[in-house]
């Protein structure tokens, strides 16, 4: 294992760590590590997916690729907004083993509302809207739309954060403690990682 990758798992040992001291006065051990690793998978799978949305947008404007979209007589506003659009074909995503996130599920939501008031609403796209109640709602809500959408994860995500009496603000705070994090990047401070599953 080189030096970089040695610094990545260093620095997500920290996290794991401060994501547990975080917990460890309001819930015992067993229950609070699948708190963690629950955190933990619905943030991969949202930068999985983010990777993707970004690689199928790149894809979307080069006009040497199948996936090329002209922009043809469309306004710079409308040529955005198609492709927007085509973004939240599923089909996309699950082509390429990658699971598909539904809006309320992605990171970002989760990251951008989980200190809200309760009562708030949410809009999302195509003129959706969710009320936001508390943060462990949310997480649950997020975990059962990814079910939803995914066959193979039916009745494996947990869906009760809402009934694990954490306090709210730390729900929060592991939120944003993971959210500089990406499970799925191929370099650190500007190095190549080379992780291998033995590693």
């Amino acid at each position: 294992m080189h030096q970089t990758e040695q610094e990545f798992l260093n620095d997500l040992d920290k996290k794991l760590w401060s994501a547990a001291d975080k917990l460890r006065n309001n819930l015992d051990a067993a229950v609070y590590k699948h708190v963690v690793l629950g955190l933990i998978f619905l943030k991969y799978v949202s930068d999985a997916f983010e990777e993707r949305r970004q690689e199928l947008r790149e894809h979307f404007r080069d006009g040497d690729h199948d996936y090329y979209i002209p922009q043809d007589d469309m306004s710079d506003e409308e040529y955005e907004a198609f492709i927007e659009e085509e973004l939240e074909v599923r089909d996309y995503y699950v082509a390429k083993n990658v699971f598909w996130v539904p809006p309320l599920a992605r990171w970002e939501v989760l990251k951008e509302n989980n200190k809200l008031a309760a009562g708030s609403v949410i809009e999302l796209p195509e003129g959706e809207t969710y009320e936001f109640k508390n943060v462990a709602r949310l997480i649950d809500d997020a975990n059962r739309e990814i079910e939803k959408e995914n066959a193979n994860l039916k009745d494996i995500l947990d869906k009760t954060y809402s009934q694990k009496q954490i306090p709210q603000d730390k729900l929060g705070e592991l939120i944003d403690l993971f959210s500089d994090a990406n499970f799925t990047a191929k370099e650190y401070k500007g190095k190549k990682l080379e992780m291998n599953s033995k590693d």
